[in-house]
């Protein structure tokens, strides 16, 4: 009994042939317009968050002058301080070399003024003196006299550190203010940037595909599944980025 050969399939007709390519030519179409339309999309997160780091940074330059001004404003005021502070020193130890009379008491008046009326409230407080002095002259611009022990106590005392904390906390906060911005503009930028890198894997799985059109064997589908591999890794990427 003679071995039987199976029949060699017979081959594929022209209408067969032409199925196969109008297949192929519709699924690569699907495949790069849904590529073109998710590129798409991640190039307009991505301008989103550009726009949005770009804001950031500006808002941070501009915080970021203020915190200076500021700062400016209080070394300003702490020399003003200071310069008073020694003007009321002279006058308490030329207070101190004169006898008790009109001449002494004139001499601590003047030492009175310069603190209730020139000294920064953070000034005033910070060499301890009396409160109820400085509320009067603050309700009806009327000097009150700071006892004599109360302004030989403050002429011994220097400004503490606390002082100068309050001089430069509203720098301090303007500076912590820029330097939030400024994180927030890099967080916005590099988020831009991973969706630029998604547009980037969107145009390789349109090039993929749309270098299977140029094959006419069944090399053109390794083409399609790879673009099509590309295609799903690239969306999967994006859904997890964050999005604006």
């Amino acid at each position: 009994m003679e071995n039987s050969e199976p029949a060699p399939a017979p081959p594929a007709t022209a209408a067969e042939k032409s199925a196969a390519v109008e297949l192929f030519e519709l699924c690569t179409a699907l495949l790069l317009g849904l590529g073109a339309t998710l590129g798409s999309i991640a190039s307009y997160q991505g301008g989103l968050w550009s726009g949005i780091s770009v804001e950031k940074y500006g808002e941070s330059a501009r915080v970021t002058t203020e915190s200076a001004d500021e700062g400016t404003f209080a070394d300003s005021k702490i020399a003003s301080d200071n310069h008073i502070r020694i003007q009321a020193i002279q006058l308490l130890a030329r207070a101190r070399s004169l006898p008790k009379g009109e001449e002494r008491n004139l001499v601590l008046d003047q030492a009175s003024e310069l603190f209730v009326r020139e000294f920064t409230t953070e000034a005033y407080e910070s060499l301890e003196l009396p409160e109820e002095a400085r509320e009067k002259y603050d309700k009806d611009r009327r000097l009150i006299v700071i006892p004599e022990k109360e302004l030989f106590d403050a002429g011994d005392l220097d400004f503490d550190r606390n002082y100068y904390n309050r001089m430069y906390q509203k720098k301090k906060k303007l500076a912590g203010e820029a330097s939030d911005l400024f994180d927030e503009g890099r967080h916005a930028n590099d988020a831009g940037d991973e969706f630029a890198l998604v547009g980037v894997y969107f145009t390789l799985s349109l090039f993929f595909a749309g270098l299977g059109l140029v094959f006419r064997t069944r090399v053109r589908w390794a083409f399609f599944a790879l673009g099509t591999t590309v295609l799903i890794g690239a969306t999967i990427f994006m859904a997890r980025l964050e999005w604006t």
